[in-house]
């Protein structure tokens, strides 16, 4: 975000890093803390990109610093949910290289704080200064929908086998919703503080649940092989909807479905304010950063 003071950014992530390790349940007699193994995890790194993107905006919009903690605090909350509960249905025992929430504590445990963190998002919300906190309940729906839609999207990605027939355009959908919601809604809550349109926050929402398809895509191809018949991969839906050699092969069909994606989350966005289409940029850039062979597409 070359527009924005990257060290003042940087400040407000060091704050809301503070701001998450306080959660976590505390011990109950010779229960484990779930407080410990949170911390735990967070030591384990990662980008933190959904917090950046809503503390920036927030700078571009002028909120106070607290509202900007709590929108940025309570994504991430449920990014770290997510992240927990995703090990366990993987069976992932490493989690950046370290020992995953599961993996050291039980899979109970790591429900248990899971579900509690995303508990804590709903409360960092609360935190949201006067006038900001009349919007709380707008808020809260979007958050509510955004677990729902990860919800849904999760399930079906967990039900699908090797013997499962599935199109590509049904594969788009669980990749949609399970991925989406937490890539859109850091800027789509900033949005709503802003006084931003219904209609503006729903393409916001659109744009970057094109942006998680792409992401999505990408890893499928670097996982392709590892995958195989293991788990639902878009290289492979692709591979099945070819019926004869004059059919482009997958990684073609695939690197062309990324591009649209790609070009769709930038359409979404082209008439929003500033900070919305750099916010995508930014998403864009990782996405590029993370995936070389893909830095030229779109």
């Amino acid at each position: 975000m070359q527009t924005y003071d990257l060290s003042l950014i940087q400040q407000d992530l060091r704050i809301m890093e503070q701001r998450l390790k306080v959660y976590g349940a505390k011990p109950i007699q010779a229960e484990t803390s779930l407080n410990t193994l949170f911390k735990n995890h967070l030591s384990s790194g990662g980008s933190r990109t959904r917090a950046m993107l809503a503390v920036a905006a927030g700078r571009a919009t002028n909120l106070p610093d607290e509202a900007r903690f709590a929108i940025a605090t309570s994504i991430e909350l449920l990014h770290q949910a997510s992240l927990i509960h995703d090990d366990i249905q993987d069976k992932d025992t490493l989690r950046r290289g370290q020992a995953a929430v599961w993996s050291i504590a039980g899979e109970s445990s790591a429900i248990c704080l899971g579900d509690e963190l995303i508990g804590a998002a709903y409360e960092e919300l609360s935190k949201l200064p006067v006038p900001y906190i009349q919007q709380l309940p707008r808020l809260i729906v979007m958050l509510s929908k955004g677990i729902s839609l990860m919800a849904a999207g999760q399930t079906l990605d967990c039900q699908w086998t090797p013997a499962t027939k599935i199109s590509f355009h049904d594969y788009e959908m669980i990749v949609r919703h399970k991925s989406g919601p937490l890539l859109g809604l850091p800027i789509a809550m900033i949005l709503a503080l802003a006084g931003g349109a219904d209609e503006h926050i729903e393409q916001v929402l659109a744009g970057a649940s094109s942006i998680g398809v792409a992401y999505q895509l990408a890893d499928d191809l670097s996982d392709k092989v590892e995958d195989h018949n293991f788990r639902l991969n878009g290289y492979w839906v692709l591979a099945g909807e070819i019926t004869d050699d004059s059919d482009p092969d997958p990684e073609c069909e695939l690197r062309k479905q990324f591009d649209w994606h790609l070009n769709n989350a930038r359409e979404c966005v082209q008439n929003l304010p500033p900070y919305c289409i750099q916010a995508f940029e930014v998403l864009i850039q990782a996405l590029h950063q993370k995936y070389p062979s893909f830095r030229d597409a779109a």
